[in-house]
């Protein structure tokens, strides 16, 4: 039997919390556009075709946990990864996402 001491089950737990704000399809999008650029909202809509509303919304949700931040460019705030490690945690995930999940069912 393995233990745990609670300080991993944190990380666990944050690993989790990650992983699920990941699991999003609409926010992996934005978060691998944002890899590639820092955008605006404006932009960021038009390149992904989505509301400004719904680009605001989830840009929201990913500054609360401090995985983008913003800074005012004269009139236009420009949003950007917040953590570098963030960009190689998902450009990692999607380098290999389709070798993982289309590798066949190993025979017993």
């Amino acid at each position: 039997m393995v233990s745990q001491t609670s300080g991993e089950l944190t990380n666990i737990e944050k690993a989790s919390q990650l992983f699920k704000i990941l699991g999003n399809p609409k926010r992996l999008r934005l978060i691998y556009l944002l890899i590639q650029h820092s955008m605006s909202v404006s932009e960021i809509s038009e390149r992904l075709h989505w509301e400004q509303s719904g680009v605001s919304h989830q840009l929201q949700i990913l500054r609360k946990l401090h995985l983008v931040q913003q800074h005012r460019h004269g009139k236009v705030i420009i949003y950007q990864l917040e953590n570098p490690q963030l960009m190689t945690l998902v450009a990692d995930v999607l380098s290999h996402a389709d070798e993982i999940m289309n590798k066949p069912a190993t025979e017993k």
